[in-house]
């Protein structure tokens, strides 16, 4: 069974994944998440606050632990050496620092925004 971890634009938008997929999240998707419900305007909120409880009740978000901690920095650096601002992509970093630890596919809606850390992180489109 092939694992992944959705980043956040395939929480906001979902898709229908393959039975022999084993789909996991980050905790840093869901500070997003909690983000985008703090700030959304009274007509959208309902919507967001509803997704973010299917998504809570649904998933248990892998922590940012030691060791995401240290790979997360280690993406942070390999940015900053490509010329890049790695407090840009900050949660994206995690994110995918999650999906390497655990040995995951990270699975995106927004293949650019890892296109600089491509070699670093396996990332896919759904």
């Amino acid at each position: 069974m092939e694992r992944v971890i959705l980043d956040t634009s395939l929480l906001i938008d979902p898709i229908d994944l393959p039975q022999d997929i084993e789909a996991a999240i980050s905790a840093v998707s869901i500070a997003e998440l909690h983000f985008g419900l703090l700030v959304a305007d009274d007509t959208t909120r309902p919507l967001r606050a509803t997704r973010l409880g299917l998504i809570e009740s649904r998933f248990t978000p892998l922590p940012v632990d030691a060791n995401v901690a240290r790979e997360w920095g280690r993406l942070q650096a390999a940015v900053a050496s490509r010329d890049a601002n790695p407090r840009k992509r900050s949660a994206d970093l995690a994110i995918a620092a999650t999906a390497n630890v655990h040995n995951a596919t990270l699975l995106t809606r927004n293949l650019k925004d890892f296109r600089i850390i491509a070699d670093l992180t396996r990332v896919a489109e759904p």
